[in-house]
């Protein structure tokens, strides 16, 4: 037997642990920022249920804070405030991300790369800078503040987001559909609806759901731009810290937990029903 036998078998046990070890940091590291991004969120509607007033301490179970929230004009003013700003200002950053993308992809024209590395600018500027470029502008036109302020403020923030995002989705369309149709007797307007437009359909709704998400919970372009009747959930959530967080916000906020889920589910079993169908056509 070799004398150094007993330093290689060290050197051999030493080498498995170490991978052992090695593999289980990138699921324990997973594992730790799951619990760190979801912890809060089940906390948060485990005190949806609290009876005390306090937000800390806990107190029994009740059901009263959800009822406060279904009662409460001025929060369901303020959701549904939310909701339409979040509606249109998704919307047009879709559209106008679509086209952009598509411009940005498939055509050449002066000034391309400007306009690309300018889409940007939100991202990489400070939010409350562009706020209150918008604001001083909306004062240069004397524009009274309010929806169509609060949609357009929307749309600077979350249009380079929804722009990036079909971009990707042109960049992976395969040009031989169109061509395809184009040798079919189509034109561009019929191509463009019949062709590019299905093709892009799943992107365009990501692009949708990421800009409306954004523009739901804004809260500094909001503040800058909000007019009298127009306060967002965020702008009234934050006032009611002036005299006091209770229970019921943590209701709210189950409650959109759960309209959240809701559409991320419808979303992904679309996803699977439109791949599922792409699937037997191809067969």
């Amino acid at each position: 037997m070799r004398a150094d036998a007993p330093a290689l078998l060290t050197e051999s046990a030493s080498s498995v642990w170490t991978t052992r070890l090695a593999r289980l940091v990138p699921p324990v590291f997973t594992f730790a920022a799951l619990a760190f991004l979801f912890i809060p969120i089940f906390v948060l509607i485990a005190y949806s249920f609290n009876a005390s007033r306090s937000t800390v301490v806990w107190q029994g179970l009740t059901l009263d804070w959800y009822a406060a929230v279904l009662d409460d004009r001025r929060l369901r003013q303020a959701v549904m405030n939310s909701a339409f700003v979040a509606l249109f200002a998704g919307a047009f950053s879709a559209a106008i991300g679509t086209l952009t993308a598509l411009a940005i992809v498939r055509r050449q024209f002066p000034g391309k790369e400007m306009l690309s590395t300018a889409l940007l600018a939100p991202i990489v500027l400070p939010e409350i800078v562009i706020a209150v470029a918008l604001l001083v502008f909306m004062v240069a036109l004397k524009a009274p503040l309010g929806f169509t302020s609060m949609i357009i403020g929307h749309v600077l923030v979350t249009l380079p987001f929804a722009t990036l995002i079909m971009r990707t989705a042109a960049v992976a369309l395969d040009p031989r559909l169109e061509e395809a149709a184009a040798d079919l007797g189509a034109n561009e307007w019929q191509t463009f609806l019949r062709v590019t437009l299905p093709a892009l359909a799943p992107a365009i709704l990501s692009a949708f759901l990421m800009a409306a998400t954004l523009s739901f919970d804004n809260f500094v372009m909001s503040t800058f731009v909000t007019g009298v009747g127009s306060t967002t959930l965020p702008i009234y959530i934050y006032a009611q810290l002036k005299t006091g967080l209770t229970p019921q916000i943590n209701a709210l906020g189950t409650l959109l937990v759960i309209a959240n889920m809701t559409v991320l589910i419808a979303v992904i079993g679309y996803q699977f029903r439109l791949r599922a169908r792409r699937q037997r056509l191809s067969q």
